[in-house]
């Protein structure tokens, strides 16, 4: 099941991805480095307090929804009270912070960013988990067509950042109103909250929220540090350089995980542990399989590839930092979307804030001591060391509780198969083909390339599973009517 809903989930992230490069384009060449620092901060703050004041609602909603003591309706009055609430508070820092440091236009787009994709965000976890894959398809679709159409006028038309910024806003607030999902879904009703719900809700959510708060905290420091150390204008360079790799793996993992993370806890509830590490067993060969050669193929494919995407002051930057910056990503992802898995599965969510928050602070650390000496690469270098401490300690606590499965061989067999195809990838001529159609001819040798070497190395029984399944269509179609 999860793979056909993985296809759909990467169709609604194959979205924002696509429209992000096509926005990366034009705001590098219509925004100055300066003022595309500032538009990508705001962003990435916003995403991380919110993750702070919503994360554990999230998190809650994944794992509680289906449970027979908890109803649909209480987690959903649970959600409008809560995003009130919270965003009154966030609302009165946001002023205090334009009163004190005058920067008005800075926190109102601050302010109108969180709260927007805290009911987006909010409205995504609900279809998801309910595996209502076409609400969802069709929300994010259609949420980046508004954003990315408003965006490109506005900052077209001289708006700048602010104009990015209303983008943003003005295309998630047309997707909750034309879905019907701010009445819906959020009834602002303090009467009969469920005190009980918000007790489950808060016990498993909070350390869970705390470390993806943590994790932002790695994902962000380096940006705000640059910018502090360095300027806008360096922050700017590397958010950009951040951005292709952050878009494409992201894009894919967490594609990945909507679709297996509610089939793995149905599993885990209704047949047991045995049958739960299973599915997380294809699950993490899956994730392998189809992380590890978007790093390769996207290293592969940089050189005539990023030019035509950025513009021309942001492309040396982004061509050094890309194979450091793809290493960070890669495990990252591999964290957050399958090791910390265990904290989750076992209810030992407290877990994840202690390795979470070593990691976190290492990172700090380290942005303090080689940002001054290194520069971008050191930011990325900090980042590195703080996600594989995420990786190696998260593992070895999290075995501790739920035991997570490694299939060494089936890596290494995706390994070599991406080596292979980068090596061929590098093979065509450069003067065979130039611009767009040498990327495409790159992309194309190297799909054809790797999935040839995934069925002769039978990676993850693929063959199979294919085998299984065209006999299942044989035997359905020769069946009598």
């Amino acid at each position: 099941m999860y793979v056909k809903h993985s296809l759909l989930y990467l169709l609604a992230k194959l979205a924002p991805a696509l429209a992000s490069f096509v926005v990366l384009a034009a705001y590098t060449r219509w925004m100055s480095a300066e003022e595309y620092g500032v538009f990508t901060t705001i962003l990435v703050v916003a995403s991380s307090v919110s993750l702070f004041a919503f994360g554990w609602l999230y998190v809650g909603i994944m794992r509680f929804w289906n449970k027979q003591d908890v109803t649909a309706g209480a987690v959903e009055q649970l959600i409008s009270v809560s995003v009130l609430t919270i965003a009154a508070f966030v609302g009165l820092l946001a002023l205090i912070f334009a009163l004190v440091t005058g920067q008005v236009a800075v926190a109102a787009g601050f302010f109108v960013v969180f709260l927007s994709s805290a009911f987006y965000e909010a409205y995504q976890r609900i279809n998801s988990i309910t595996l209502k894959v076409n609400h969802y398809v069709w929300a994010e679709v259609t949420r980046t067509l508004l954003t990315m159409g408003s965006g490109l006028l506005l900052v077209w038309a001289g708006y700048s950042w602010l104009g990015a910024i209303g983008g943003v806003v003005l295309g998630v607030l047309l997707v909750l109103v034309l879905s019907g999902a701010l009445w819906r879904h959020f009834r602002f009703s303090w009467r009969g909250l469920d005190r009980d719900v918000l007790k489950s809700l808060l016990v498993y959510g909070l350390p869970l929220s705390l470390s993806l708060v943590l994790l932002e905290v790695i994902h962000m420091s380096d940006r705000v540090m640059i910018g502090w150390l360095l300027g806008y204008g360096q922050a700017g360079e590397y958010a950009v350089a951040y951005n292709l790799p952050f878009q494409i793996l992201m894009m894919m993992t967490s594609s990945l995980n909507l679709a297996a993370y509610p089939v793995v806890i149905r599993t885990l509830e209704q047949e047991g542990q045995q049958q739960a590490e299973a599915r997380l067993q294809q699950y993490f060969v899956l994730l392998m399989g189809v992380s590890i050669p978007a790093i390769f193929g996207l290293v592969g494919i940089a050189d005539a590839f990023i030019p035509l995407l950025v513009g021309a002051a942001f492309v040396p930057t982004s061509i050094s930092l890309l194979p450091w910056i793809g290493i960070a990503i890669f495990a990252n992802c591999t964290y957050l979307f399958y090791v910390s898995l265990s904290f989750q599965l076992a209810k030992y969510t407290a877990g994840s804030v202690k390795v979470v928050g070593v990691a976190a602070v290492v990172n700090v650390v380290l942005n303090l001591v080689l940002i001054p000496s290194y520069g971008l690469l050191g930011a990325t270098l900090a980042s590195i060391a703080a996600y594989l401490i995420c990786l190696v300690y998260g593992y070895y606590l999290g075995r501790q509780h739920f035991a997570l499965t490694m299939p060494v061989l089936d890596v290494g067999k995706i390994l070599l198969a991406a080596l292979v195809m980068y090596g061929l990838m590098g093979q065509l001529p450069e003067s065979l083909v130039h611009g767009a159609y040498r990327v495409a001819l790159q992309i194309l040798l190297g799909v054809l390339t790797y999935a040839t070497l995934v069925w002769l190395l039978d990676i993850g029984n693929v063959r199979q599973l294919v085998k299984g399944r065209l006999g299942w269509a044989t035997f359905s179609m020769s069946s009598p009517r």
